[in-house]
């Protein structure tokens, strides 16, 4: 079994303006230019959205308004929890999960945790897969999340 990967950043706000600037404006922080599936065409997307419900497509809009799934709402909890499968250009049929909590912390502030898990669907590149999203984890939650609050 392949560990989980767990990052867990501090911003300045209540968690309901984390959610709100994670899950629906997603689209103003999201490294569009290089974590997206239009970056292998050498082109930034357009946007990247999560629809407000369970069951609601998570995607990018491609540099030629195009679409590609990334995955689906499981858990939408304003302020508290949001969860989806994860599948970026790629697996859609056995597409890892991301789940990202939402706690106050006691100075005011919100304590964000994602966890990402599954790697056990892309069997022997289960490892490097993990290794790859865990340091863009770190740059998309830790640089871009965290500086859009």
């Amino acid at each position: 079994m392949t560990d989980p990967i767990i990052k867990t950043v501090i911003v300045n706000c209540d968690p309901a303006r984390a959610f709100d600037v994670f899950a629906n404006r997603i689209a103003d922080w999201w490294p569009l230019d290089g974590h997206a599936v239009s970056a292998a065409a050498g082109k930034a997307a357009l946007a990247v959205t999560i629809e407000p419900r369970v069951g609601g497509a998570v995607y990018e809009t491609m540099h030629d308004g195009g679409r590609a799934d990334w995955g689906e709402v499981l858990i939408y909890d304003p302020g508290t929890r949001l969860a989806m499968t994860w599948h970026p250009g790629n697996n859609g049929d056995n597409p890892t999960r991301v789940e990202v909590s939402f706690a106050a912390t006691d100075d005011g502030r919100c304590a964000a945790t994602l966890t990402h898990t599954g790697w056990e669907v892309w069997a022997d590149q289960a490892g490097p897969r993990r290794d790859n999203y865990d340091k863009g984890w770190d740059f998309v939650l830790g640089e871009r999340f965290v500086n859009a609050i």
